[in-house]
């Protein structure tokens, strides 16, 4: 496999570039997406040298013209990286402080085996993706697994693994719990409560149904956990100064999860105090929250404020992030996702014979292509490429679009799981894991996300066509 990986780093962009001559892509474009092609294959298959890559693939499009200095910024989703720096401090000095130690003292005294333990913590994750995000989330349940494998001594990968699986589900539950349910909700005119009607129940079964599969394949590590859980006592010994701290450490973590979970409502508040019109303030207190109590948190550990921001945030993979952000921006930099909107019709007319309706066939294939951009760029980037080309097809049809934009939401969260980099809580998991010493290779990621992933990915089309498609109002109109 190692002699094979060069040869497809050359022939992975290659093709792309022949096949967007073919599809009529004008020369930027057909540049553009290669060289992105060429950074992303680079980067599956030499994980360890993401970063690198990463600089190779945008200095190439800043040099030939493909991308310049002002859309690098707009495209790098700094908003973002501001968010993972806080949240990541915060979680950090919890950390440093034995949350995390006293949190699973409590567990471990109220869970009767390793089977109830693996199921909860997968549940956990995916109900704090819907509550708060699936950055928060995983942030937490990844540092909380590696406390109990450290203490079980059992490897964590499998666990962590399972656990960004049902992050990601769980994100596609409300529309605070991933940044593409944001996008679906302003762009498709939906509320909170349409989440709870349209996409939380299917949130729920795949949830259940992703938990047993994660059982069934991991069944021998289960059983591991299962019986050293039964042998070791999950618990640590804290002294009494750090007893004396969990109130605070607890006002830490409820406020800052607290203020993410209603930041819309205090939004709100905010904009008629200040005189604001509705909306000036979108996701002010979406980014502001986590640098608030990150702020707090420095100032209860000043003495080592300095070692925390330099130890506990992952400086590598937000460094990974911006890059891969503004690389992938260069889609709508050149146009690209319009050629790719051409093509979303295209294989819609192909797939609506055998289906019976152009428009049902155009659904599914919006459906695969945003499962495809997911997994291979970033769901956020996937998404934001696909809502226009939705937009496009009720302005050139007249189609009732009300089923694409839950299509979109349902390939963006689930679809996501497919490789390490499509989604923002796989990036996360693993540069947490890389700092404690745990590498994850691309084969392995695959291996296992290709059965639940797709499983995940069936059960959602299968409720988008039984449930959500036969019941969309008929009077829907996209705000456009």
């Amino acid at each position: 496999m190692e002699r094979i990986k060069p040869i497809l780093i050359i022939l992975f962009p290659t093709l792309a570039f022949i096949l967007t001559h073919i599809g009529g892509f004008n020369f930027k474009q057909m540049v553009s997406t290669s060289i992105l092609v060429l950074f992303i294959s680079a980067t599956l298959l030499y994980w360890r040298f993401r970063v690198a890559f990463a600089l190779l693939g945008v200095s190439l499009l800043m040099i030939l013209g493909l991308l310049d200095i002002s859309h690098f910024i707009e495209f790098s989703q700094l908003d973002v990286i501001i968010f993972l720096v806080g949240m990541m401090t915060v979680i950090g000095v919890l950390e440093e402080r034995h949350f995390f130690d006293y949190l699973l003292n409590s567990l471990g005294g109220r869970v009767s085996s390793g089977f109830a333990l693996y199921a909860i913590i997968l549940a956990m994750a995916a109900l704090m993706a819907a509550l708060v995000d699936e950055v928060t989330s995983i942030i937490f349940i990844t540092l909380f697994i590696l406390k109990i494998c450290s203490r079980l001594n059992i490897d964590p990968l499998p666990f962590v693994i399972a656990a960004v699986f049902t992050t990601n589900v769980g994100s596609s539950a409300t529309v605070v719990g991933n940044p593409i349910g944001v996008m679906i909700a302003l762009r498709g005119g939906f509320t909170f409560t349409d989440f709870l009607l349209w996409s939380t129940p299917n949130a729920i079964i795949v949830t259940v149904v992703s938990i047993i599969a994660s059982m069934v394949i991991w069944r021998g590590y289960v059983q591991d956990i299962d019986s050293k859980f039964r042998k070791t006592r999950l618990t640590f010994e804290l002294t009494e100064d750090i007893m004396r701290k969990q109130r605070v450490n607890w006002v830490l973590f409820i406020g800052t999860i607290g203020m993410l979970i209603i930041h819309h409502p205090l939004e709100s508040i905010l904009e008629g105090l200040l005189g604001k019109s509705p909306g000036e303030m979108k996701n002010v207190l979406l980014v502001a929250t986590p640098l608030l109590w990150s702020s707090i948190a420095l100032l209860l550990e000043r003495h080592r404020a300095r070692d925390i921001i330099t130890h506990r945030v992952d400086w590598w993979t937000l460094l990974f992030f911006m890059l891969l952000f503004s690389a992938v921006g260069t889609l709508k930099y050149t146009e690209s996702n319009i050629k790719i909107g051409e093509y979303a019709v295209k294989l819609g007319s192909l797939v609506g014979g055998p289906l019976g309706s152009i428009e049902i066939g155009t659904l599914h294939s919006a459906f695969i292509i945003s499962a495809i951009l997911t997994a291979f760029l970033d769901n956020v980037l996937a998404i934001a490429t696909m809502i226009p080309i939705v937009y496009a097809l009720y302005e050139a049809y007249g189609w009732n679009v009300f089923s694409f934009f839950w299509a979109m939401l349902f390939a963006g969260t689930m679809a996501g799981n497919y490789t390490p980099i499509g989604s923002t809580a796989n990036i996360i998991a693993i540069g947490i894991l890389e700092r404690h010493g745990k590498r994850i290779s691309f084969s392995y990621w695959v291996k296992y996300a290709l059965v639940i992933a797709t499983i995940q990915v069936i059960i959602s089309l299968l409720w988008l066509n039984a449930y959500i498609t036969p019941r969309a109002p008929e009077t829907y109109r996209p705000p456009i």
